[in-house]
């Protein structure tokens, strides 16, 4: 019968030149979290830039959020090591233009998250759950994808989607 791994058995021994190989070795997709409000949700997209490996996080919001106490709590120590920075409209255009802003949200153009398809410098852009992607943002993205919804509710969980996209992306683009 195998036997669950524990925290203990898959920390490497020197965790600082683990960390340094990890800031060196990101994958080349980043987050921006549009408009999330919800500590809980922003804390748990912190541990999934961590665990995906992703190159950065973007915040666009009260940049004040970053600091409750309950993201931390939630986010552990990621926000200590995953590179993140707080956005404003300006600087969301900037890096607009030299990044693929691709919306994780339902529209009139959004096609299944299985057949977009990955590119490197793509940010994945995700919104709160009640009103989406804010609507100065969304017109950033080149191109929109959703999760197609099987069963009553119309949409799931931020971070839950988020985490589906960003490993599908990473998927392929290890397969590139």
């Amino acid at each position: 019968m195998p036997k669950q791994s524990t925290f203990y058995d898959d920390r490497p021994e020197d965790l600082q030149a683990y960390i340094r190989n990890i800031s060196n070795n990101r994958h080349p997709l980043s987050l921006l979290l549009a408009g999330i409000t919800d500590v809980r949700n922003i804390g748990s997209l912190f541990r999934l830039a961590d665990a995906a490996r992703l190159a950065h996080l973007y915040f666009y919001g009260p940049a004040e959020l970053l600091e409750h106490r309950k993201v931390r709590r939630v986010a552990r120590a990621t926000l200590d090591y995953v590179p993140h920075s707080v956005l404003d409209l300006e600087s969301a255009q900037a890096l607009a233009e030299d990044h693929i802003f691709l919306g994780l949200e339902i529209t009139d153009q959004s096609l299944p998250y299985t057949q977009v398809e990955a590119q490197a410098e793509t940010v994945l852009v995700v919104g709160q759950e009640a009103h989406g992607i804010p609507p100065e943002i969304l017109e950033l993205c080149r191109q929109t994808m959703h999760l197609p919804m099987y069963g009553v509710n119309t949409s799931m969980n931020v971070a839950m989607a988020a985490g589906i996209a960003v490993y599908d992306q990473i998927r392929q683009l290890k397969t590139h």
